[in-house]
Order: structure tokens, then sequence, then C-alpha cells
């Protein structure tokens, strides 16, 4: 592994702990640089240094002072890594986002291309979610899911999720003494999301289940995933597959990079959904999405849009839509020899093409 995503969460960052993580996860950093691995950080913490500045016992409630948290944070957080990483001679680079920078593929290609640059002159990228000013529209909901996202976008080879309890187990072992480690994972499932618990602390957002959602999303993308416990692993362990924890083995190793935009990026709020003939034809034929197939739509969205697609409850695809959902509403269930009766303009054949489509 020359390439790897390191995701810290709230709890492990908090400057109470006895054990300080990011002095640990920095001294490791250190070293793997030495062995020519290249390391991006995916931090959070902000709104918990937030809230300790400000003397509160936990996170509000309020998006207001949320922001106000994260604001605050944000500065102590990113001079405590900067302090820190000057210690082993490291330079750290703030990079805030939101889905915006994620959706919108100009935007997009532009931070990977910042980010390439960063790490061509040696310069570590310490990613967060901009809280301070992020709606709960433009919210991932939590940095796991910013960290599988960033993983894919780098086409980097391994996400590392460091937590409070050493990996994946059967069930939540905080409440269950009997609970067993799950140390590899060769094909992941949503069956595995069964046994994930979403109970969160005072300071965090995302739960394992959440956790575990990430590491499906990377894994279907090309990337291997290991979760484990930030306060004893070894970093060069986990890298050498020899550490304890949870290592999660990627699904397909040969998405191209345009193809993890298209299917992993957060969508637009759109959905259209298709009757059993459009599912089976996309799963199974691999066919472009036709208007036929669409038995409605959810969601107000542009031609050009990256939307999903659902048959019932499952999701089965994203790609860019040919036409609004404004237009969709009219053709949905015809043939397109029949748009020119409902559209002025209807310059294509299909909804997505397949070429613009990811099968998830």
């Amino acid at each position: 592994m020359k390439k790897i995503v390191v995701k810290i969460s709230s709890n492990l960052l908090n400057p109470d702990n006895e054990i300080d993580v990011m002095e640990k996860v920095t001294k490791e950093i250190s070293e793997l640089r030495k062995k020519n691995i290249e390391v991006i950080v995916v931090t959070s913490g902000a709104v918990m240094h937030g809230v300790k500045t400000l003397g509160l016992d936990s996170k509000p409630e309020s998006l207001p002072m949320l922001q106000s948290c994260a604001a605050i944070g944000q500065i102590s957080l990113m001079t405590r890594y900067q302090n820190t990483f000057a210690k082993y001679s490291l330079t750290p680079a703030q990079i805030l986002v939101s889905t915006e920078d994620f959706k919108i593929r100009s935007r997009y290609l532009n931070l990977r291309n910042v980010v390439e640059s960063l790490l061509d002159i040696g310069i570590i990228p310490v990613f967060n979610e901009n809280d301070s000013v992020n709606t709960k529209e433009l919210k991932f909901g939590d940095n796991d899911h910013l960290s599988s996202l960033i993983t894919l976008m780098m086409n980097f080879e391994l996400l590392i999720i460091l937590t409070d309890v050493n990996g994946f187990y059967d069930k939540d072992p905080k409440i269950n003494p009997d609970a067993k480690l799950i140390n590899i994972i060769d094909k992941f499932d949503d069956e595995y999301l069964n046994f994930a618990s979403n109970t969160v602390s005072k300071f965090t957002t995302g739960g394992m289940r959440k956790k575990i959602e990430s590491a499906g999303r990377a894994t279907k993308g090309g990337v291997d995933v290991f979760i484990g416990n930030g306060f004893e692993i070894s970093l060069l362990k986990i890298v050498n597959g020899t550490e304890i924890g949870t290592f999660i083995k990627s699904q397909n190793k040969n998405v191209q990079a345009r193809q993890k935009w298209l299917g992993f990026s957060p969508s637009e709020r759109g959905i259209v959904f298709v009757d059993e003939g459009a599912f089976r034809a996309l799963t199974q034929k691999n066919s472009s999405l036709l208007a036929s197939g669409i038995v409605s739509i959810d969601g107000n969205f542009g031609k050009g849009s990256l939307i999903s697609v659902f048959y019932k409850d499952l999701k089965v695809a994203q790609g860019l839509t040919n036409y609004s959902s404004r237009d969709l509403l009219l053709i949905k269930g015809k043939k397109s020899s029949e748009f020119s009766n409902y559209l002025k303009t209807c310059d294509y054949q299909e909804v997505i093409h397949k070429n613009n489509m990811f099968l998830l």
C-alpha cells in the first residue's frame, strides 16, 4: 500500500484523553512518509473543540450553535495539527469541503488537482467538513462518508477508519461482553449492516453503522478498508496487513476515475424509480435507462444533474440525466418516439446513457 487515507474520529482527538492520538498518528505518518507512502488525513473534532472552548457539556442541537462551535473549534483543532506536525517536520494543509465540491464535476476536478499538488510537494492534506457554513442540505452526514469519497476521488488504495473500539463486531461490544470481532470481510454485503450499532457519543455523529456503510461504498469503488482502535493500532502494521482490527477487502480494483465520480459522489436531491423491466435491463444487460421504464420521479433537478436510480427500495445506480425532472414527469413511461408529443426539445433517446451511469 503506497497511498492511504486516515480518518480520525472526534473521540480520539479529545484533548482530555490520556493518550494523545494526534501525536501518535503524526509520528506514524512521519515514518510512513519515509517509506514514500502518501497520506491524507480526514479529521473530525472541530465542533468538540468549540464545545470545550465555550465550556459546554455536550454538542448543541441548534444549527447556528453547531456552526458557531465548528467555527471556533476549527482554529484550535488545526493549531493542534500544525504544532504537532511541526515536531516531526511535517506540514499540514487545511481543506474544508461540502457536498457541492464533489457533485459538481468542475469543482471535483479542481479539488483533486489541489490535493495532488499538495502531495507532490510533500504536504499532508487534512480534510474536514465545512461545518461552520454547511446546512443540512449540504452536509455529508459524517466524516466517515467524507473519508470514503476522498479515498475514491484520489484513487488511493486503503482507507483506515480509526475509532475507539477494536473493529467491527457481530454486536455492540460496549453492551454485549460476548461480542466477537470480525477480523476479515472478504465480500461486503448489506447483511453486515444488521450487526452495526448506530450508537454515537455526545461529541460524534457517525456510529459503527455509518462506518460500515462508508466502508461498503469504498470497497465497491476498489478500495480496501481497515477499521480499528486508534488508541492502540499501528498504521505501519495496518499497511503491512498484520494489525488486529477489521479488514474489508475491495470488490473491484478496475473502477475508472470518472466512474467513481458518477457512482459515489453525493447526488442531487433527485430520484427516478424504475419498473422491473428497466431494473433487469440495467443490472443484467448493462443498458441505458429509458423513459419507458420510469414509473415516478422524486425531487427537483435540472438537465445534466447527477441523480439516483431506484427499483423499489433498492438503489440501483447513479448517473447524469439528459432530462430535467419537469421533462421527465411528461415523458415517464413513454417511448422515445413519443417524446416530441410532449417536449419542444428532445435530443436524447436515453434518460441516462450507460456511459454516464454507474451500477451499484
